[in-house]
């Protein structure tokens, strides 16, 4: 274990036998919340048409983006979460793999946009610079980091309060300079939106679709308190 920002990260999250376990216990529960795919769809642009999420876990907003018509794989590296996900996601099942996010075996460029939530919150900088290049590599036009805010002092001592008792939330935190500075490293320019928590979500949960979601983020989502929200959304320019 190593400490980052005074939360216990576990060097055991980054072994797909540990994910198994968590997803035995998460997966079914995970499939509810689809605000990240509606973020995705608020910022993607109309020649982006070939979207890969890395390290998808319940594959949720993947197949969200394929419900609402857009063509979207998803990879992981547990093979728990693969296989639920290809039998309640049958429909998809094609667009499901396991995979490991360090060595993928897509070509360069495969994808024109790229994501993932909260994927890197379990590594320190060394990996996440493994992980970064990899998928810069298998991106055309955009890669997109989602991680949790550190800016949010209140979400992150409830982060601690779980992590206690569950390692799923034994997550790093990261400031906006923090996340951006990791990005430039494989992007030639970086933007972080606040996302998360938000009027946006309650727009959301109020049965908007991913459309109409998606101009009212354009609107107004860069005016977002950056303290207020839960995540931060690291967009790079790749291509």
């Amino acid at each position: 274990m190593f400490i980052c920002e005074n939360l216990r990260i576990e060097d055991s999250l980054s072994e797909p036998t540990a994910w198994d376990g968590i997803w035995k216990q998460h997966f079914r529960e995970y499939q509810t919340d689809h605000r990240h795919a509606y973020y995705i769809v608020a910022v993607k642009r109309r020649n982006e048409r070939r979207m890969l999420e890395i390290a998808a876990g319940s594959f949720r907003d993947m197949a969200a983006l394929n419900r609402w018509g857009f063509f979207c794989e998803g990879v992981d590296f547990s093979l728990e979460s693969v296989e639920r996900a290809r039998k309640m996601l049958s429909t998809y099942s094609d667009r499901i793999r396991k995979m490991d996010a360090a060595c993928m075996v897509y070509c360069d460029g495969a994808f024109d946009l790229t994501f993932h939530n909260g994927f890197w919150g379990y590594f320190d900088d060394a990996k996440i610079s493994v992980l970064a290049r990899e998928q810069s590599r298998v991106t055309a036009s955009r890669m997109i980091a989602i991680v949790h805010n550190a800016h949010n002092q209140s979400f992150k001592e409830k982060f601690a309060a779980w992590g206690q008792e569950d390692s799923l939330y034994r997550i790093r935190f990261f400031y906006a300079d923090e996340i951006a500075s990791l990005m430039r490293q494989f992007c030639r320019r970086v933007a972080v939106l606040p996302v998360g928590g938000g009027w946006v979500d309650r727009l959301i949960h109020f049965g908007l679709g991913p459309k109409a979601v998606r101009w009212a983020f354009r609107l107004y989502g860069r005016h977002q308190s950056m303290e207020a929200r839960e995540r931060l959304m690291c967009i790079g320019e790749v291509g």
